[in-house]
C-alpha cells in the first residue's frame, strides 16, 4: 500500500480548499473548491465512520495474512472525507486571518497615494483610476486567489477602501474595510465589527 499517494491525495484535497486564501492571481474556480470541499466535508462526516470500521477490518486482514493487499478504497472513504471536514471547518479560519493579513499589507502604497492625490488636488479621488500614473504605476491587487479586487468609494471628504472573502458557501462572507475616521459600519443582519489589528482596518461577516 503506497501511504505517500494517499499523504498526496488528501494535502491536495486540503490546498484545493484552502486555495481561496492562498497567495496568487484572482481565480474564480478557487471559490468553487472552498464551497465543495465544506459541502462535502460536512456529508463526509457521516462516511467516516463506515470508513474507520472498514479500515480497521482491513488492517486487521492485513496483520493475519502479509500477504494480502488492503483495499485502498476504505483508507480513501476514511481519510479523504477527515481531511476535507478539518480543513473547511477548522484550519479555514486560520488561512483566512492570513489572506485578511496579506491583502490589507498590499494596500500600503493605495492608500498612500489616495492621501497624496487630496493633498495636491484638495480632495479625494472619483476613482482609482484618477492615480494613474502620476500618484501610482497601476492599480494593486491583493493577490489573494479568492480576492477579485480593492474596491474604492469616495463619501464627500472621507473615502474607504475594502476588499470581501468567502465565509461560508458564499452566503456569508468577510467585508474587510479601511477607513481613515473609523467610522465603520456593518451592512446585513451581522453588525458586530471585528478588529483586525491593523490601524483603520476592521471587518465583518456578511449575511
Amino acid at each position: 500500500m503506497n501511504w505517500a499517494k494517499f499523504l498526496l491525495m488528501n494535502l491536495g484535497a486540503g490546498l484545493l480548499v484552502l486555495s481561496p486564501f492562498l497567495p496568487g492571481p484572482p481565480n474564480g474556480l478557487v471559490k468553487l473548491f472552498y464551497n465543495a470541499g465544506q459541502i462535502l466535508g460536512l456529508f463526509g462526516v457521516f462516511a467516516i465512520p463506515v470508513g474507520l470500521i472498514w479500515t480497521t477490518k482491513e488492517l486487521k486482514r492485513k496483520k493475519n495474512d502479509k500477504q494480502y493487499q488492503v483495499d485502498s478504497k476504505a483508507i480513501i472513504l476514511l481519510t479523504l472525507p477527515l481531511t476535507l471536514f478539518l480543513t473547511a471547518i477548522f484550519v479555514a479560519e486560520p488561512i483566512r486571518n492570513f489572506s485578511r493579513d496579506f491583502a490589507i499589507n498590499r494596500t500600503e502604497q493605495l492608500i498612500q497615494s489616495i492621501e497624496k492625490f487630496k493633498a495636491n488636488k484638495g480632495q479625494y479621488p472619483n476613482s482609482l483610476t484618477d492615480l494613474i500614473p502620476q500618484y501610482i504605476n497601476k492599480i494593486p491587487s491583493p493577490f489573494i486567489m479568492g480576492i477579485d479586487k480593492y474596491h474604492y468609494q469616495k463619501h464627500g471628504d472621507k473615502f474607504t477602501v475594502s476588499f470581501q472573502q468567502n465565509v461560508i458557501l458564499n452566503f456569508n462572507f468577510e467585508v474587510v474595510t479601511f477607513d481613515p475616521t473609523d467610522n465603520h459600519k456593518a451592512d446585513g443582519k451581522l453588525v458586530e465589527l471585528y478588529e483586525t489589528g491593523k490601524s483603520h482596518w476592521k471587518y465583518y461577516v456578511y449575511d
